[in-house]
């Protein structure tokens, strides 16, 4: 069929207003498309707006960041600098504490050593004081051993002095056989004892290291023995021993002395013209000056003790009693050394009965009697005193002198005597 130009014109302007549409909606299309992309593009911006946004918040808040992180590192270099001081005044003060704990442990160390000392010094003085606890229980039971052996010899030493003298002992002894014997026992046991005791004496010296052995005094006591054969073996012994023990017994004596006058303030005193106010030994020496009238004082009298074969009203012991008018002294009485010796023993068992014990030996002891001439009585011989100061001199006797006595003592050495003149 054939189509006419009216079809074919409208067909063109449909066409043409479809392809208008078409364009329209493509220039529509592309315009939404373009909207849509500048859209996209603000969206873009926008995004890189709030990108930028974004950055520039973070670097103001890198800003702010770095701000702080300054006001940190200020913050910091001013909590270093505190912290340097803070560490200098801390390394001051751990210096300073390490030198007080220094000082603190040498304190310490040395407190350690003297109480260690301390200990030591009581441990030894504890040893010491058993030592001297053990030797003052050893002293003490020698000297009531030998204090016994003192009272048992006290018995048979009295009545040494009943024994018979020359001549009457020689009598008895000639006369009895067996009274020789005893005799001879008798002075055989007493060198067998006398000899235990300085045997006894040599041991304990012996074992005392401040008694000194036998020196040069030993020496000249021995050569002077031997030189005089009146001395015996015993007593040139006794000496001996005396000797040596004299410095060694002096020198404890005034120790104790001065510990005891320390003890009880008589120290103090200073004034040594008192008698107790000078040393023991220097008192022992003082009165060993003249150690006769102690011993004349310790002789006694024969009357006052029964001799054997002694008769007491015969004319020669009446002599013999004129002779020893002071003592015999072949008569000794050392009861006045023993009363102490009991006083003090008696003192360290019971001290109240002391003085009882004291005055019952007093009136227990032999008193001494005085030597009375019984023929002299009633004026039947002249009674006198000798005075020793004046025995040698005399009253003085008249002498006539001889004529020439005067002129001699006239020309004495060419001499005269000058005569007054006379009167006008």
């Amino acid at each position: 069929m054939v189509e006419s130009d009216s079809d074919l014109g409208f067909d063109n302007d449909v066409d043409d207003r479809i392809m208008h549409v078409d364009n329209d909606d493509d220039d529509h299309l592309r315009d939404e498309d373009d909207d849509d992309q500048v859209e996209d593009d603000y969206d873009d911006v926008d995004v890189d707006v709030d990108e930028d946004e974004e950055e520039g918040s973070e670097e103001e808040e890198d800003e702010d960041e770095g701000s702080e992180e300054d006001e940190d590192e200020d913050d910091d270099e001013e909590k270093g600098s505190e912290e340097d001081t803070e560490e200098g005044v801390t390394d001051d003060e751990d210096v300073q504490k390490g030198e007080e704990m220094e000082e603190l442990e040498k304190e310490y160390r040395e407190l350690r050593s003297e109480e260690q000392d301390i200990w030591r010094n009581l441990k030894r003085h504890k040893d010491e004081d058993l030592q001297k606890g053990q030797a003052v229980k050893n002293q003490r039971a020698l000297w009531d051993k030998t204090l016994e052996f003192r009272f048992l010899l006290q018995k048979p030493f009295s009545s040494s002095n009943r024994l018979p003298q020359e001549p009457v002992r020689s009598l008895f002894c000639d006369a009895d056989s067996t009274i020789s014997e005893a005799y001879s026992d008798l002075i055989a046991s007493s060198k067998k004892t006398l000899g235990s005791i300085l045997e006894l004496q040599q041991a304990l010296l012996a074992n005392n290291p401040s008694i000194t052995q036998f020196g040069e005094d030993s020496k000249q006591l021995q050569a002077s023995g031997n030189s005089n054969g009146d001395i015996d073996e015993e007593w040139l012994q006794i000496s001996q021993m005396q000797s040596r023990m004299a410095s060694f017994r002096n020198k404890s004596i005034d120790k104790w002395q001065r510990k005891t006058q320390v003890t009880t303030g008589a120290a103090a005193i200073k004034d040594k013209l008192h008698a107790f106010n000078q040393s023991i030994s220097t008192q022992v020496a003082g009165y060993m000056r003249d150690p006769s009238k102690m011993i004349k004082g310790m002789q006694q009298n024969r009357s006052a003790v029964a001799l054997f074969g002694n008769v007491p009203d015969s004319t020669e012991n009446i002599k013999q009693e004129e002779t020893y008018a002071n003592g015999d002294p072949e008569l000794l009485d050392d009861s006045e050394f023993y009363q102490q010796l009991l006083k003090e023993f008696f003192e360290t068992i019971d001290p109240s009965s002391s003085e009882t014990a004291f005055y019952a030996l007093k009136r227990l002891q032999t008193k001494k009697r005085k030597i009375v001439d019984r023929r002299a009585s009633k004026s039947r011989k002249i009674r006198y005193n000798v005075h020793e100061k004046i025995v040698n001199f005399m009253a003085p006797r008249p002498m006539d002198l001889p004529p020439m006595a005067p002129k001699l003592f006239e020309n004495l050495f060419g001499l005269k005597t000058q005569k007054p003149a006379s009167g006008a």
